[in-house]
């Protein structure tokens, strides 16, 4: 089975999110929520999470972390990079952990953070509610304690949520719930389905974000790439050009003619790029199937990049990708987006002893042929990467392993 991408040809646009949303469709949409789901999904606030999910089924914890990181980015304008870091040990889904880090929502304690449990729509307001301190925005008061005082229900709202229950209810962007013969309440305890929390983000951006945020462009979430006189011209439009064999060659391929190494976060974001690529995913049973996995890569390297994961993808092992990773701002290649992590746990990083014993420092262990999920050397992974000029971590030192690990510059 081959899967071909289309691949880049001119100058790549820049974009400012490292997680950015994939195209994708809710399933059974109510005929009532159809029009504003297509503005939430053409607006890019539909995580990939959501994508052939039951639009009637209810909101999970991490599937809103979703909306609300797209929802973040559509009324401030920022970029945001998936760091990395794991902070819960029960989830690794990047955008729960953008969220944590914006400050958009908390775990459970203990390091749990409960990812597939319901959420109430008080909690959905207060984590739209953080949207605007992490983005700056200043609610006005429109009709303030006032616009809840009709709702029977008020005395269930949590102390820890009123304020954000009354800011959300005053702009509009929770409305309460009406049945034949009962009164309209809020339900800030009542669970919310997938198309009405999208339509809550909807209307969370109808409020706060500039105009013309759901133009259907994604305007909010791109950033105009800098005109910068000194940039060299992309190299992937030549059609003279070979790959890089020398380390000036590659740093010319990367930082242009001249060029340094990023020395800043925010220099560093400026020239990263997110890209999706096809990726085999392994399931319970056994089978394989096909999913996308999202990276956050050096722009110039992008091409390099989609090339490599399509090879992958094509290879007859059908390698399964379950953790993937590039672009994060640490010591190493990671800062320079022109290094890659597979499937960690499973493809240790571990010391060589003086005996030649190896004990793991990241991961648990390094299996070939035992454990799918790790990487042999001479396999597809390996030689895909090897191939378009990077270096294997598993082979590549003297005084350390590192498995999981390919890097362009060989560190």
């Amino acid at each position: 089975m081959h899967h071909s991408f289309a691949r880049r040809a001119g100058v790549l646009a820049l974009l400012a999110a490292a997680l950015v949303p994939q195209a994708g469709a809710l399933s059974g949409v109510s005929a009532w929520a159809q029009e504003g789901i297509t503005v939430a999904q053409n607006a890019g606030l539909m995580p990939s999470a959501l994508e052939a999910r039951s639009a009637q089924g209810e909101i999970t914890r991490a599937e809103f972390c979703g909306i609300a990181v797209n929802t973040y980015k559509a009324v401030s304008g920022k970029a945001v990079f998936a760091s990395g870091k794991q902070p819960f040990r029960d989830c690794d889904d990047p955008y729960v952990t953008a969220a944590y880090e914006l400050g958009l929502v908390n775990g459970r304690g203990n390091g749990v953070f409960d990812p597939d449990a319901s959420i109430e729509r008080q909690d959905l307001c207060v984590m739209l509610y953080n949207i605007l301190d992490a983005a700056g925005i200043e609610a006005a008061e429109i009709a303030g304690d006032a616009c809840i005082e009709d709702y029977p229900d008020v005395p269930n709202i949590k102390s820890y949520a009123i304020d954000a229950v009354i800011t959300m209810v005053d702009h509009t962007v929770v409305n309460g719930i009406s049945a034949p013969d009962s009164p309209t309440v809020l339900a800030p305890d009542g669970t919310a389905t997938r198309e009405q929390a999208l339509l809550m983000a909807t209307r969370f951006c109808d409020a706060f974000a500039e105009e013309g945020w759901d133009d259907g462009g994604n305007t909010s979430t791109d950033l105009p790439e800098a005109e910068d006189p000194d940039t060299p011209e992309d190299p992937w439009s030549d059609p003279d050009f070979t790959l890089p064999t020398t380390e000036q060659e590659k740093m010319d391929l990367v930082y242009g003619a001249g060029g340094q190494k990023y020395q800043t976060a925010e220099e560093a974001e400026a020239n990263m790029v997110e890209i999706a690529v096809p990726v085999w995913r392994l399931q319970s049973d056994g089978s394989k199937a096909t999913g996308t996995a999202y990276l956050q890569v050096n722009k110039n390297l992008a091409p390099i990049y989609e090339a490599i994961f399509e090879e992958i993808y094509n290879g007859d092992e059908q390698f399964p990708i379950k953790d993937v990773g590039c672009y994060s701002w640490r010591t190493g290649e990671h800062s320079q987006g022109t290094a890659v992590d597979i499937n960690w746990d499973e493809n240790m990083e571990a010391t060589i002893n003086a005996d030649g014993s190896l004990t793991p420092t990241t991961g648990s262990h390094w299996s070939p042929g035992e454990d799918p999920y790790s990487i042999p050397e001479g396999g597809d992974v390996y030689n895909a990467f090897t191939k378009y000029g990077f270096t294997w971590g598993g082979n590549a030192w003297s005084s350390k392993r590192d498995y999981m690990h390919f890097s362009y510059f060989g560190r």
